[in-house]
Formats: structure tokens, sequence, C-alpha cells
């Protein structure tokens, strides 16, 4: 908001300019990009991307359809899972027959007004197995209590707060003391790894839990 008063725009227009700016990745979900509107002086904005973005999934007529899937590890790791089966986040940059390729190629037939981008790909996916479960638990009511990746957290020593604030992506001490991200730190692990992971940063994390 404060970014469209500077520059006298609205969300579309400042989302049309973040889609041409250069765009830097602090954390998860967090990014800061260099924005020009109108040939204005450029300002440094965060997640301008995310009015429009928003009222894709709350206005009229819109909706979002939500999958719980599940495979084998040995079949497909979560890395593929992201990068080949769904693709990159720029539709463009997708390997044939990936679900967001496949999007992009067949926007039209599908029904949808407007070509994908990088912004507004069709389809979104877990990062990893806890960001997964942070998102059931977001969008599906699903419950610690009842998921099989919660109830192997719990019985691995991690309590169901530390779950529930770690599933809104804090920064928390990661291995040699820096401060990071709790999602990009498991981004694409697998499940056993994730597992491993999380443990590890509960017990660094331990004074503060």
């Amino acid at each position: 908001m404060q970014a469209c008063e500077k520059f006298g725009c609205n969300a579309a227009e400042l989302d049309a300019a973040w889609q041409e700016a250069k765009v830097v990745k602090f954390g998860g979900g967090f990014y800061c990009g260099l924005v020009s509107v109108k040939d204005q002086s450029p300002l440094y904005v965060f997640n301008a991307f995310f009015m429009v973005m928003r009222s894709k999934f709350v206005g009229d007529g819109v909706s979002i359809h939500c999958y719980e899937v599940q495979w084998e590890p040995t079949k497909l790791s979560w890395e593929n899972f992201r990068g080949q089966l769904l693709g990159p986040t720029d539709p463009k940059e997708c390997p044939e027959g990936s679900i967001r390729r496949t999007i992009l190629d067949q926007y039209e037939s599908l029904g949808i007004k407007e070509c994908p981008n990088k912004g507004d790909n069709g389809v979104h996916a877990s990062a990893s197995p806890f960001e997964g479960l942070a998102e059931k638990c977001n969008w599906l009511g699903a419950s610690v209590d009842t998921d099989g990746f919660a109830k192997a957290l719990l019985d691995a020593g991690l309590s169901k707060k530390t779950i529930a604030e770690w599933s809104v992506d804090p920064r928390v001490t990661q291995p040699g003391g820096d401060k990071g991200s709790v999602f990009d730190a498991l981004e694409d692990m697998d499940v056993e790894e994730c597992l491993a992971k999380l443990v590890e940063l509960n017990g660094l994390n331990a004074d503060t839990i």
C-alpha cells in the first residue's frame, strides 16, 4: 500500500512493475525488489506482488483447490517433485511435461484468462514435508495429533508448541550459529532428512523453546 501511495499507482500497476524488477529472496515468502513505476525513481519494495496475488484467492468467483498427495521417496525425491514434476517458479523455465509448463502451454484451453507468469503460475507445492504439514494445518484443518509426519516429530522430541511456532517460518539458530529461516533450512528435503534436520534445529534452539 505504501509503495502504491509513493508511486501514485494501483496494485495491478505495481505488480506489473514487480514482474520486471530485479528481485532478491531474503527468506521463505519474503522478497525485495528495486521497482520503478511510470519511469519514476526506483524504490526498494517488499513483496509487491502480494495485493494482486491475494485478490486472486479471495475475489468473487475464485477458489483454491487443495490436494494432499504422497509417494515413495525412492521413486521420486522431494527435489525432483518440485523441480521436475512441478517445475520452477517461472513457467517459461519449466521442463516440457511439468505441471507448470503444461498449464502455461494450455492456459487458454484451460479457461485461464491471463498467461501464467512467475508470480501467478497456476499451482503451488510445499517446499518440504514440514512446510507441507504447516500448510495442511492452515488450509485443510489437519491436526498434529493425527498427521503422520507430525507424530514422528513429536516422537522425536519436538513439542506441539515448537511445531506451531515453526509453522510460520521464524528465524532460528542454524548450525554454525547464524540465524535463518526454518523453511529454507528444510527446502527440498525428503521425509527422513527433514525429520533429522528438525531434530537438529530443535537441539540448537532448546534454550529458546
